[in-house]
């Protein structure tokens, strides 16, 4: 009986493992730009207007679950590691990590925005993109860091219980939430720069229409 038990919880340990690895690729997506569609050559491709096209990203839940990454033009695929769909029980049954999903997602669909953008002439809309992007980050990233802090919680209470076992644990906990929120930190000062910058823009806005 002792086997089923053990290949189950190596499949629950690869689903979740494929979630995070996927919800990796799209944060970072999210924070640095989604990838433009390329040929094997290397070549950007365009639409009617000349502009560069995305690649494919989840736009939803639903497209979230079927990613596995075969959507994806073959030289973004390479720098990926092996992905995998993720059923619907499976993301269910992580309310957390689906919460995180849905954050994710809006935050790429704001990114895709912001990116589309960057050939318009309008700074103000520009800036105003670009700070939706940033502030749906830092909530992606506030999420993140109130886990952290629950697991650091979990992992205190454990480290009483085991010492010697859950030293390395709690450590790596730590540190990963303190670095979570020196990341906010960098977020809210790029966001301050944000509204800095379009407080100073939005008035030459208002001088250009009225003149």
């Amino acid at each position: 009986m002792r086997k089923p038990v053990h290949q189950a919880e190596v499949s629950k340990a690869a689903a979740e493992e494929n979630i995070n690895q996927k919800l990796k690729i799209l944060e970072n997506w999210a924070l640095k730009g989604i990838p433009y569609l390329r040929t094997t050559d290397g070549n950007f491709l365009l639409d009617s207007r000349d502009n560069k096209i995305l690649d494919f990203f989840p736009k939803s839940l639903r497209q979230f679950k079927s990613w596995d990454g075969s959507q994806n033009c073959e030289l973004v695929r390479l720098e990926f590691p092996r992905l995998a769909t993720t059923g619907n029980d499976t993301l269910a049954k992580r309310p957390v990590q689906e919460e995180e999903v849905r954050k994710v997602v809006l935050a790429l669909r704001l990114k895709a925005d912001s990116q589309n953008l960057e050939s318009h002439p309008s700074v103000v809309k520009k800036l105003q993109a670009e700070l939706k992007v940033a502030n749906s980050i830092i909530s992606i990233r506030n999420s993140e860091l109130r886990e952290q802090q629950r697991k650091l919680l979990r992992t205190g209470r454990d480290y009483r219980k085991l010492e010697v076992q859950s030293a390395g644990h709690l450590a790596d906990a730590i540190k990963l939430n303190a670095k979570l929120a020196e990341e906010i930190e960098s977020l809210k000062k790029q966001n301050a720069v944000l509204v800095s910058q379009l407080a100073k823009v939005s008035p030459l806005k208002v001088t250009n229409e009225n003149a």
